[in-house]
């Protein structure tokens, strides 16, 4: 058994933290990406996934919006 295989993806990953470009290497590609695709799979209703938009905001501090 090879321990040092690397999983290739057919995905490329950008990453911007506070409006910075995270440059990123195959590897981290390849983990961000399979990581996310398998959370989505395991949910109802996403079939094959060939694109992914995802926004994660800091949430204002206070009282919530009833």
């Amino acid at each position: 058994m090879d321990c040092t295989t690397i999983h290739e993806s057919n995905f490329s990953v950008e990453l911007g933290v506070n409006g910075q470009k995270i440059d990123l290497n195959r590897f981290v590609e390849s983990f961000i990406s399979q990581a996310v695709i398998g959370m989505l799979k395991s949910l109802r209703g996403v079939g094959e996934v060939e694109n992914i938009d995802l926004k994660i905001s800091k949430e204002a501090k206070g009282p919530k919006a009833q």
